[in-house]
């Protein structure tokens, strides 16, 4: 066990995730060469259990809030936004297996110390449940964390199953991983670190109990924590904006120390005495305390439903989802204008802020804040839809 490890058994998982952000920042090349997070850190962020956040106590979780979840995502986005992506998808995926899942496999994934999920709905499987003798196969893009999960699935249509409404029943299945193919596919031009290959789950047998829908309500007592699913897809929207404030926090402070001491011709004056650079900063100094304010309070504001009775309004989840796309949208406009301002620094490849601007311009296009997900929103909230799934 390395010192990381160790002192992250008795410290605040804030103040690990500094710890563990800072040595992946000095790593960063080998996260962008590996294209995911090296196996020692995914250890040590296992170990630490900031995967396991939002996993209630009793079943081996620290019972984290979600703006305790956030907070940690931002934290770790600030140093390195793929480790803050993965910690945080990894977070929601244990959390919706302890919500969600059949009990008797939830304990059983979670009893694993190092156990870890990685799932996508970026593809669809197929999976016949009949009885001891259900059936799975599928492959799926976009699987964040793969290399390090004991568990690898992604989003299926049952066979000869429709819903209510006449569309597909669709659930998550699951496999140990051991029985999934990672390719090596996962080359992007950000978010290198995420490790986010494709996976190929084979035609095979598997227990029925290796699936869950988080679309749907739980029966499963779970105190607070069964929000996690069947009230839309936050968790994921929420790592969406706390990966992408944490990179813009990054922008802001890099911009901050370039511009005291960058002193371009042909003046030679520092960029720090110039009023647009001034005006630059503290608008974004503003905008980005704004953004990560309304996510926080949207979580907060959310939890208080949810320890009331599990289940959130439509208004609610309008509420928190116009404050992570909001997040996701203006993070990018953050970073951008610290680019802008800092001039050709940002042009380097190994520069903080250079990475920075990649990583969240990779991100800012995720379905779970952006594109069909914002029209959705703007439906309910004109009354014109129920609800959705993505909201």
């Amino acid at each position: 066990m390395t010192a990381l490890e160790e002192a992250s058994l008795s410290e605040p998982t804030l103040v690990t995730a500094n710890r563990l952000g800072a040595e992946t920042d000095q790593r960063w090349a080998e996260l962008d060469v590996g294209c995911r997070l090296p196996s020692d850190l995914y250890q040590a962020a296992l170990v630490a259990r900031l995967f396991r956040t939002l996993v209630p106590t009793d079943m081996g979780g620290t019972g984290c809030s979600p703006v305790e979840w956030f907070e940690i995502g931002l934290e770790l986005a600030r140093h390195d936004p793929s480790l803050g992506w993965v910690v945080t998808q990894g977070a929601a995926e244990l959390g919706w297996i302890a919500a969600g899942g059949d009990p008797d496999w939830a304990t059983e994934v979670l009893s694993d110390p190092l156990g870890a999920s990685a799932s996508s709905i970026a593809g669809v499987g197929e999976l016949n449940v009949n009885g001891s003798n259900s059936t799975l196969r599928g492959r799926w893009s976009f699987n964040t964390g793969c290399h390090g999960a004991t568990w690898i699935g992604g989003l299926s249509m049952l066979t000869g199953v429709s819903n209510p409404d006449g569309s597909p029943a669709v659930r998550i299945g699951w496999v140990p991983a051991a029985r999934a193919t990672i390719v090596e596919d996962w080359d992007p031009t950000g978010m290198r670190g995420t490790g986010s290959h494709s996976t190929v789950i084979d035609e095979q047998t598997v227990e029925a109990s290796w699936s869950l829908s988080p679309f749907d309500p739980t029966a499963h007592d779970r105190g607070p924590h069964r929000c996690l699913v069947g009230n839309g897809n936050w968790p994921i929207a929420g790592s969406v904006a706390a990966t992408q404030l944490g990179a813009a926090r990054r922008a802001i402070d890099e911009a901050t120390r370039i511009v005291a001491t960058k002193a371009p011709a042909p003046t030679f004056v520092p960029l720090a005495e110039n009023a647009a650079v001034q005006r630059a900063l503290i608008e974004a100094e503003g905008l980005w305390n704004a953004c990560r304010a309304s996510v926080e309070r949207e979580l907060e504001a959310m939890w208080e439903q949810a320890i009331c009775d599990g289940e959130l309004t439509p208004s609610q989840r309008v509420s928190l989802f116009a404050a992570n796309a909001a997040a996701n949208k203006h993070s990018v406009t953050i970073i951008n204008s610290m680019c802008e301002v800092t001039g050709t620094v940002a042009v380097k490849r190994t520069e903080p802020l250079s990475r920075a601007r990649r990583d969240a311009q990779a991100l800012q296009g995720h379905i779970s804040t952006s594109g069909a997900a914002i029209e959705l929103a703007g439906k309910i909230r004109l009354g014109l839809l129920p609800n959705h799934a993505l909201v």
